[in-house]
């Protein structure tokens, strides 16, 4: 068994270093005038400072690398370029925007670093549909679009006070309780430190009045290419025939709020005639909110329907289905809990 003392320190850094940063951050946003303005798309009704994200990413970052440093725990030297990458080309469009070429560009070049020089892939299907180790011609384009999906798909859900640092902070307890059980110490550091960085940014952001400040697109593409990195690191991991079969599934169902809630979106624009990119305000978190749920009562819906997900997947590994089963009864429960409510919501509304 790891011994927890480590990562509860990582925690605990972590955690104090944002503490202290954010109300400072607060007001230098405020300063600078990095806010985000209401506007038709927006739920806020004033401006609101957008550099949660620096602060999480700072309190992530020292935790990681001085509990991996004492813990003598090697993190590849691409793992700081692609986190340094990903949350600067998010504070840059925080601070003016960007176009979303620019951002799928650097987002792209991110995977990419981590494919070619961590090996980071997505390579074996562990028997889902019949297949195990997979070419790179597959490997290759697989590996891109998910992780590029996964980090928008995380920026997308960041609508409202709580949601994506509340969510990723149970998608994180989940890693980490999967790290800690099969021995994977990067995960589970990764994890403690991410999980240390977001609570408090999280009560500030919901209960704060003073000090409140959204994460912003630096804090969203932070969260996304962690959880690319952690979800890579799990399918990757090394573990006995009969657990293999659950690597995919169970990813899939921690991660299963942000991604069929984006393809969802996307698919009814697309089916609208518009960009899948065009931005409105058809995402679950804004059905609920229209049927009058607060900021803090959606986010914990979510977050329950997203765990229910979790649930139905554990219930089917423990009765030994196979990989392809798992899969299939995740994404089902998942269209059931996350696509279904979106339709019935609207026409409870109408």
């Amino acid at each position: 068994m790891i011994e927890l003392i480590p990562y509860i320190l990582a925690f605990l850094l972590s955690s104090v270093i944002v503490f202290l940063v954010h109300p400072y951050l607060v007001k230098f946003a405020l300063w600078k005038n990095i806010v985000d303005k209401p506007n038709a798309r927006r739920l806020n009704r004033v401006p609101v400072p957008v550099l949660g994200g620096v602060g999480v990413f700072l309190g992530f970052i020292v935790a990681l690398y001085t509990l991996a440093a004492m813990m003598d725990i090697q993190l590849p030297d691409i793992y700081i370029v692609v986190l340094v990458l990903m949350m600067g080309v998010g504070l840059v469009d925080d601070v003016r925007d960007l176009s979303p070429y620019a951002k799928f560009s650097i987002q792209i070049l991110a995977v990419l670093l981590l494919y070619f020089l961590c090996d980071l892939r997505i390579d074996n299907f562990y028997g889902i549909f019949g297949l195990y180790e997979v070419p790179m011609s597959v490997s290759f384009p697989l590996t891109l679009v998910v992780c590029v999906g996964l980090i928008n798909s995380i920026n997308l859900i960041d609508g409202i006070d709580g949601l994506s640092s509340g969510y990723s902070i149970v998608a994180s307890l989940l890693f980490g309780g999967w790290a800690y059980v099969f021995g994977n110490r990067i995960n589970l550091l990764m994890s403690c430190s991410l999980i240390g960085a977001l609570i408090p940014f999280f009560i500030y952001n919901v209960f704060g009045k003073k000090y409140k400040m959204f994460i912003g697109d630096a804090g969203s593409h932070l969260l996304g290419i962690v959880f690319c990195i952690m979800t890579l690191n799990t399918i990757d991991s090394p573990v006995s025939p009969e657990i293999e079969v659950a690597l995919i599934p169970f990813s899939f169902a921690v991660l299963s709020h942000p991604i069929m809630d984006t393809l969802r979106v996307m698919t009814m624009r697309i089916c609208n005639g518009k960009s899948p990119f065009l931005a409105d305000k058809s995402h679950l978190h804004h059905a609920l909110v229209g049927r009058g749920f607060s900021h803090l009562s959606t986010t914990l819906v979510i977050i329950g329907l997203n765990l229910a997900v979790v649930a139905i997947w554990a219930f089917c590994f423990q009765q030994g289905m196979s990989a392809t089963a798992q899969l299939l009864v995740a994404v089902a429960s998942a269209t059931l809990c996350i696509i279904l409510p979106y339709p019935l919501l609207v026409k409870m509304k109408c």
